[in-house]
């Protein structure tokens, strides 16, 4: 790609800038239009906004030398037409913008573009700068810019006058930039004082403006809670800041330590004098450390260290300090006496969640028991961590209880510092005390104290159904045993996984909040690298949910150890031999094809995915459903699908990597691996490999629009609609088929023939034709096909025959057929969808002979829906079935909703019950209406499962509703439990009996009553 800038010098000369951008980097041809010297005075720039750098040596053009380590000079080569210059840049070093002016040196003149200085963009807009502009943030983003990175004076109090003047008018986005700001300058990242000194009541003075502007946000815009906490730990509190002056005079004085230049004392009393800073609150700490360890100075300076001061950064400030401390053995513990002292005012303007001074600073607002608690969370160092654990979190309830009704803002400011430091307070307990000795009991109690904290200040229903799910738990044994029964195993393992899921949330969103800010905002700053990519992470290891975090790997390990938790979950079980690959998800090698046998070892499958050519094996870091379309395609094709549960095996299985392994699977579940020989370089190891799959023609006249259920065949639809209307008349009568009507096969293709189509059809043929000619672009080309299937138009007839179809069937006909035909389309549109194509592809499959019924049934409103399949296919035994059970409708089962389902066992000779896991699943869905599923004859197919490839589409779309198991009979009422987990396993073998072979089967429970809604042959 190549750009280019032609730019005016003046009225005579211009300079004409090309940036190509190469395989690894970007060339710059610098093109002067006039003959005489001329020397390019460069750097590069992140941003335009960001100042200049000056790139490694190694990319600087012939003749160039540096200039004051600010910026390089090149001298334009002469040419015929004036001067060239060539400028080469990694692409990987992250700079987007030359910046430049120029210098005529026989002239002695320099053109700088009147101040402003030549910027040439060689890189477009990044991402994060065009999604500024987008929200109209850009502008705010150049006044931070311009502010902390020119040559004016610069001190704190500026850059919180700023802050506080760009809050008005600021949205959610607005006000994480302002986060990512204020932390960069907390983390040292920006200049504290730059030529200017500050008076410390000034300084209070701003930082108190700014604290009392966001109280008031807090106050009246909710959305804002969030961002506006996490603004608050980056700044002080306030406070009286003249006595900062004073009291640091006034110890002096008292024990008679002279104003002399050259001690230690007087250089930071000089620099208080004039400017404060929370670096005071670590050189206080460190002085008194200094003190404790009778003149030691190692300890002063490692002390420093710790809060992130070397001598050098001491020795740079305005008013430096070079001299270490003086030790004075009699004056010791009065110095002790008053530092101590010192430090709590320093706190009180710099450090606004610091416990002590947030503690102080709100005991006025508590009656005398909540003052008591908060004194016995700062003083007793012989309460047990759940005991503190336990009263900060009654004190954090009765603080988020004011902050919903208080209208004082300073009020309110003081109720946020606290309930911050009392956070932080925990974090920091939980992280010093967790260890691998606390038994599973301890463990859960405390999540479930983390989660009720976390909650008070992000409510969420995801995170109240878990907080609600925890308190519903008896961490006592509950079946008389000395180790935790099987129930409560059960519920232990659906929260710790719900909870792993919720946790990836907080850290996904926090991900998208900050990253892209303080990417742009850290190069602008010229911030060191470290705080730029680590940005997000650090900011969450300050949150309650990086201790949540720790206590969930505790947790795990401790149910590992137990043998609670399996270290596998064996989804298909079959022995497999390849070469290891490593990919971050499944999706990412969707596509490909593998010419050596292959294991893939991933950390997150979803479950839709296609199982690439070549794959013998997929070894995942993160469980989805047995039932999936996922876990059936790996069964089917004779491939090894399992979860592994322990992050050492998962690490070690990747160090694998490009090496050939031998994976075998014993009876217990476990997976075993070891090194082998290379594999055959063929792929043709798996069945659907070896074998083409064909389909029965089928009769596409055209008849008619509908069919009633008992007019449906195998010629005129799929599976789906005959294996309902074979099984009605002979399963018991306790067990009911919901009512149908069918579109048949061919009326895709009818319609298509329609005159009213023509277009529609002439774009699809081609874009069909184009499709079997190219392996580029697919995804795209699939899009525009399923686009073209949509726009079809049609036929009155449609509508009438479908209507008096489903009323002799007893359905209800929507009242609006515009909707209906959307949900018919869709479905005939999903014959397109990715992982179906590829799966026709991969088979051998020809397009042109899949034909799409379309199946019209009544929604049963499920209390439960339920997915049975009557031969194990976890370990392959016809003795028993296997079944999962989800809350509401069955999407969120066969639609890889993530989460698990109740599954259990069943002995089909005895009977016995064996539960599996309890739900995990964090939604569940509701609704009624209607259904219009795919029914192809590309489905259930010997030696090929092609279900889960095409789409169901409801009308009306179902409702989500977040799942509390607290709540849920289900889980708590064992008869209820055994009940429906009976009736579900009678159905299964009944349906089993009467096809005379295993059963696929999905149906639902609502208001007593059993319904089948699909029965196929078990692949």
């Amino acid at each position: 790609m190549t750009t280019s800038h032609e730019i005016n010098i003046d009225r005579a000369i211009k300079l004409l800038v090309e940036s190509h951008e190469l395989d690894d980097h970007i060339e710059l041809r610098l093109s002067l239009q006039d003959q005489r010297k001329c020397l390019l005075h460069w750097g590069l720039c992140a941003n335009r906004l960001a100042k200049w750098q000056v790139p490694p040596e190694t990319y600087w053009p012939q003749q160039s030398v540096p200039f004051q380590h600010t910026a390089i000079q090149s001298p334009f080569q002469p040419n015929h037409s004036g001067g060239k210059l060539t400028i080469r840049i990694a692409r990987d070093m992250g700079f987007s913008v030359l910046s430049f002016v120029l210098f005529f040196p026989e002239e002695n003149r320099w053109d700088n573009n009147h101040g402003k200085n030549y910027q040439v963009p060689f890189v477009s807009h990044t991402q994060t700068e065009s999604a500024l502009k987008d929200e109209g943030l850009l502008h705010i983003a150049e006044r931070i810019i311009n502010g902390e990175m020119g040559n004016h004076s610069w001190t704190l109090m500026h850059r919180f006058n700023l802050c506080h003047d760009l809050c008005d008018g600021l949205r959610g986005v607005g006000f994480s930039l302002l986060f990512v700001w204020l932390r960069y300058s907390f983390l040292r990242q920006l200049d504290w004082q730059r030529n200017y000194n500050t008076q410390p009541r000034e300084l209070s003075h701003s930082v108190e403006r700014l604290t009392l502007k966001l109280a008031e946000k807090f106050i009246n815009e909710p959305d804002l809670h969030e961002i506006i906490a996490l603004m608050m730990t980056t700044l002080g509190a306030g406070g009286d800041g003249q006595r900062i002056r004073d009291e640091i005079l006034q110890i002096m004085h008292r024990h008679r330590i002279k104003e002399v230049t050259g001690h230690f004392l007087e250089e930071w009393h000089q620099k208080l004098h004039n400017n404060t800073t929370a670096d005071d609150i670590a050189i206080c700490e460190a002085y008194i450390q200094f003190l404790h360890s009778n003149g030691n100075h190692d300890v002063f300076y490692s002390t420093l260290m710790a809060a992130g001061i070397n001598r050098e950064r001491l020795a740079a400030f305005e008013r430096p300090i070079k001299t270490p401390p003086d030790f004075v053995p009699h004056l010791k513990d009065a110095l002790l006496h008053d530092f101590g002292n010192y430090l709590n005012i320093l706190k009180a303007v710099h450090s606004g969640t610091d416990l002590y001074r947030a503690t102080n600073a709100a005991l006025y607002l508590f009656d005398h028991n909540t003052q008591h608690k908060l004194r016995s969370i700062l003083h007793n160092r012989e309460l047990s961590l759940f005991s503190v654990a336990s009263a900060i979190t009654e004190v954090c309830r009765e603080i988020a209880m004011r902050l919903n009704s208080e209208r004082d803002r300073k009020r309110v400011r003081d109720l946020l510092f606290l309930s911050l430091a009392l956070e932080e307070h925990l974090r920091i307990l939980i992280e010093r005390n967790v260890n691998q000795h606390m038994g599973v009991e301890e463990l859960t109690r405390l999540i479930a104290v983390v989660v009720e904290n976390i909650l008070l200040t992000n409510t969420t229903d995801e995170l109240r159904a878990c907080s609600g799910y925890l308190g519903k738990l008896s961490f006592q044994d509950n079946e008389g045993s000395a180790t935790p029964g099987s129930m409560w195993r059960y519920h232990c393992l659906a929260i710790l996984e719900r909870l792993k899921r919720l946790l990836g949330g907080f850290i996904d969103r926090y991900y998208r909040m900050f990253h892209d800010n303080a990417q742009f905002l850290g190069k602008a700053f010229n911030a060191d690298s470290w705080t730029v990519n680590l940005f997000t992470e650090e900011v969450i290891r300050t949150r309650l949910i990086f201790a949540l975090s720790l206590l969930l790997q505790y947790l795990e390990t401790a149910l590992l150890k137990q043998g609670i938790l399996p270290q596998w979950q064996v989804i298909s079980r079959h022995n497999a031999v390849g070469t290891v690959e490593v990919v971050d998800t499944l999706h990412r090698v969707t596509h490909s094809t593998f010419n050596t046998s292959t294991i893939i070892i991933t950390d997150k499958v979803v479950g839709d995915e296609e199982i690439p050519k070549g794959v013998t094996a997929i070894i995942s870091a993160n469980n989805i459903d047995v039932v999936s379309h996922l876990g059936v395609r790996a069964r089917n094709g004779a491939v090894l699908f399992a979860t592994c549960y322990n992050k050492d095996v998962i690490e070690r299985l990747k160090s694998f990597k490009g090496r050939c392994l031998s994976l075998l699977v014993t009876a217990a579940g476990e997976v075993l691996f070891e090194d082998t020989a290379t594999p055959d370089v063929t792929s043709a190891q798996r069945p659907e490999a070896r074998q083409k799959i064909s389909l029965t023609p089928r009769n596409n006249a055209f008849e008619t629009y509908a069919l009633t259920s008992d007019q449906f065949s195998a010629t005129t639809a799929g599976l789906k609609s005959n294996n309902l209307a074979a099984l009605r008349d002979k399963l018991p009568n306790w067990i009911h088929t919901p009512a149908s009507v069918v579109i048949p096969f061919g009326i895709f293709d009818h319609l298509m023939q329609l005159s009213v189509n023509a277009d529609v059809k002439r774009l699809y043929d081609d874009q069909v034709s184009a499709l079997a000619t190219t392996d580029q672009g697919v995804t795209a080309a699939l899009d525009a096909i399923k686009q073209t299937i949509m726009s079809l138009n049609p036929p009155d007839a449609l509508f009438q025959a479908l209507s008096d179809a489903m009323q002799r069937e007893g359905i209800s006909p929507p009242d609006n057929w515009s909707e209906g035909w959307r949900c018919i389309k869709q479905v005939y549109a999903s014959a397109w969808n990715e992982r179906a194509y590829l799966s026709r592809k991969n088979m051998g499959i020809p397009h042109e002979g899949l034909s799409m019924a379309v199946l019209i049934q009544r929604v049963i409103e499920a209390e439960y829906a339920f997915v049975i399949h009557t031969l194990n296919p976890i370990n392959n035994s016809r003795d028993e079935l296997y079944a999962e059970v989800v809350l509401g409708l069955g999407e969120t089962l066969v639609g890889n909703f993530p989460g698990r389902a109740l599954s259990f066992t069943c002995n089909k000779t005895d009977k016995t019950l064996s539960p599996i896991f309890y739900p995990s699943k964090g939604v569940g869905l509701y609704g009624g209406g209607l259904i219009f599923r795919s029914d192809t004859n590309a489905e259930d197919l010997m030696g090929y499962a092609g279900a889960g490839l095409y789409d169901s589409i409801l009308l009306p779309a179902s409702r989500e509703v977040v799942l509390n198991y607290a709540d849920e009979a289900l889980l708590w009422d064992k008869s209820l439990q055994a009940g429906l987990m009976r009736a579900i396993a009678e159905t299964g073998i009944a349906i089993e009996n009467i096809t005379g072979s295993p059963q696929d089967i999905e149906g639902v429970y609502c208001k007593g009553t059993y319904y089948v809604v699909q029965s196929r042959a078990q692949m």
